[in-house]
């Protein structure tokens, strides 16, 4: 209970920095964004024959169906509200990171598409 107690007034001292706040909803936004991007490659690289690497998503397809985005951006939008939620440094730098490893997956995964609709 203290730790958590802790984590909030870490939290609200985040919110009162604007800079913070600002870079919150900028990584937070950014994260989002890259959700959706992820999504749009991901549909037309399986639309022109690849397969999910990811085990955990390619289960979530395979349960959901054509409705696979909704619990992928749900999580997105989950992450961006932390993320706002706690605009502190370290939050930043590591979600910072994570846009930058997935605009990674979404740029294979545009390349992917590319070159398997070419063929």
């Amino acid at each position: 209970m203290h730790r958590a107690h802790r984590y909030e007034r870490l939290a609200l001292n985040a919110r009162q920095n604007p800079t913070l706040v600002l870079l919150g909803y900028t990584v937070g936004t950014l994260f989002v964004v890259l959700g959706v991007l992820d999504v749009l490659s991901t549909n037309w690289a399986l639309s022109v024959g690849a397969y999910e690497i990811n085990a955990f998503m390619r289960t979530i397809m395979e349960y959901t169906g054509a409705f696979w985005i909704i619990p992928k951006l749900l999580f997105q939008c989950a992450v961006a509200a932390m993320i706002v939620w706690s605009p502190n440094l370290a939050t930043i730098g590591i979600m910072t990171v994570m846009c930058a490893w997935t605009s990674s997956i979404v740029t294979n995964n545009f390349v992917i598409a590319y070159s398997l609709s070419m063929t």
